[in-house]
């Protein structure tokens, strides 16, 4: 059976991804793909649209058309972004776009456990992977735990926290749900503005005491979470 020139094209782009280009490049542009190949705008559109479906590519507003960078299976446990990526043979990275003292509002006092009011440290940070975008997360954390943190290196603040503040993280509780980025989070992540999310909002203990309040807005076309499930209660062969 002969390929269709839809199929050839995309077979191209294919060898072009495998062999010659790296997550986050640019491939060619339509004009000059239809020009080396010798086909129809239409039949590229639509084998760019097959790749991209299939996430082997993104298309970023107003920029072009990538290769994608490393897609994450996460387990749902309590560990460092850092430590998770890593796991994976990817090397993590942290951007930290702000760090500031605020005081607590209402929502972030209640998740924190403490009065209204009370100083914590808010730090907005990007996360990536082998210097691609994974994530986007701001992060509340009780100013009186951790005195001078904003003079600290904010990278990997688990790890901060337990060799300068002798705070050992030991469990946590986690959220997942699914969003649209908004503008700002679209900017940062480098994504189209609504594009899917996975957001994770944790709170993590010491002990008993709330050491972190945070919100986590992973790009959904490069994280996935696992779950393991067992069954609760008496067995039974219904489903």
């Amino acid at each position: 059976m002969v390929a269709t020139k839809r199929a050839q094209v995309r077979s191209v782009l294919e060898r072009l991804i495998d062999v010659e280009l790296h997550p986050g490049d640019p491939i060619p542009s339509e004009r000059a793909l239809v020009d080396k190949l010798n086909v129809s705008r239409v039949t590229v559109r639509q084998a760019i649209s097959d790749l991209v479906e299939s996430g082997a590519l993104e298309r970023v507003h107003g920029k072009g058309t990538f290769v994608t960078g490393p897609q994450v299976d996460s387990q749902l446990h309590l560990t460092s972004f850092s430590r998770e990526m890593r796991a994976r043979g990817l090397e993590p990275g942290t951007v930290v776009l702000s760090a500031t003292e605020i005081e607590a509002s209402d929502e972030t006092a209640k998740g924190l456990r403490v009065p209204k009011g009370t100083k914590v440290i808010r730090v907005e940070r990007l996360r990536t992977a082998d210097a691609s975008p994974m994530a986007y997360e701001v992060g509340f954390y009780p100013s009186a735990l951790f005195p001078g943190l904003l003079g600290r290196e904010l990278g990997t603040l688990y790890d901060v926290f337990a060799s300068e503040y002798d705070v050992v993280v030991t469990s946590g509780e986690q959220t997942v749900r699914a969003d649209n980025a908004d503008g700002h989070v679209a900017r940062v992540l480098g994504v189209a503005r609504r594009a899917p999310l996975l957001v994770l909002e944790r709170t993590t203990f010491a002990g008993r005491k709330v050491v972190e309040l945070s919100w986590s807005a992973y790009r959904a076309d490069r994280y996935r979470l696992h779950m393991a499930l067992t069954p609760r209660g008496p067995r039974s062969g219904s489903a």
